[in-house]
């Protein structure tokens, strides 16, 4: 095929233009690793916050796991806000924390350079803690139920221990064994819809179940919400939505937490637990 001067040259004109359009070079966001400020009288700092929800003037940029370094199409000094994400236990997808408050922070962007976003997040100013035990006292808040053995125990043990502090140890023996452990305390929680949320860390090698007891003046009800299944060696940090279970129960109704596992076929079966947290955000 031919070409005349005239086609050849809007050819030229064509390709030109196709060459020159702008492509806008990003500045880059670092995400650091996610930390928990640790405030007097709010226990440990030990989380699982792996995700941040991300907005730069207000404008969302998408959630992104920390670590990450991320492009952004943004310069100069902008208001960066990051959302702590979680995953609820035994539920599906990442979830705001409303329990922890958004972190911001000013950040300088210039086009193929990076600034770092350092989040770190604190608990709600509203935030109740209607329950905290650490067992660093070498003593534990709970009791035992019912049970195939009569007792549990508080340790710190190094090789067990998750941060070299006590623990509860619950060694429930081999053959068919059963527990149940319950909070001594009954707590007041709310039954309007707010969150109600147990951080509890564990490891263990036996499933259990973690639930609560609905107590008011005419019966006991057990109302059980979620299954750990074992860990094997590792300790991890769970989160627990127990607003299902207070929703809608009696203005009188209060509330303890307990713990209860039945076995018949791990050898050795032991659960370790520690940092335990009941809070909701007062209204």
């Amino acid at each position: 095929m031919k070409y005349t001067p005239l086609l050849l040259f809007m050819s030229l004109i064509i390709f030109n233009s196709c060459r020159k359009r702008d492509i806008e070079d990003p500045a880059y966001m670092h995400i650091t690793a996610i930390e928990q400020a640790g405030n007097p009288g709010q226990g440990t700092k030990r989380h699982d916050i792996q995700h941040v929800y991300t907005l730069i003037a207000d404008n969302s940029i998408g959630t992104y796991q920390a670590p990450a370094t991320v492009p952004v199409l943004h310069e100069g000094n902008v208001l960066v806000e990051a959302r702590p994400m979680i995953r609820w236990f035994a539920r599906e997808g990442l979830h705001p924390y409303s329990m922890m408050k958004n972190y911001s922070q000013m950040l300088d962007f210039v086009p193929l350079t990076v600034d770092t976003l350092k989040p770190v997040f604190e608990y709600q100013d509203n935030v109740e803690f209607a329950w905290m035990e650490d067992f660093n006292d070498n003593s534990a808040s709970m009791q035992l139920r019912s049970g195939t053995f009569d007792s549990f125990y508080v340790k710190n043990e190094v090789e067990h221990s998750l941060d070299g502090s006590p623990y509860m140890l619950i060694d429930m023996g081999n053959g068919e064994q059963f527990f149940e452990i319950e909070s001594q305390d009954l707590f007041d929680l709310p039954v309007d819809g707010r969150e109600v949320i147990l951080e509890i860390d564990y490891k263990t090698n036996v499933a259990f179940t973690i639930g609560l007891y609905a107590t008011n003046p005419s019966q006991v009800v057990s109302l059980p919400s979620v299954t750990p299944y074992s860990t094997e060696k590792s300790w991890r940090k769970g989160y627990v939505y127990l607003t299902d279970e207070v929703f809608n129960q009696g203005s009188t109704t209060r509330f303890r937490i307990f713990f209860r596992s039945v076995n018949k076929e791990v050898i050795d079966p032991k659960i370790y637990i520690d940092n335990l947290k009941l809070l909701y955000r007062k209204g």
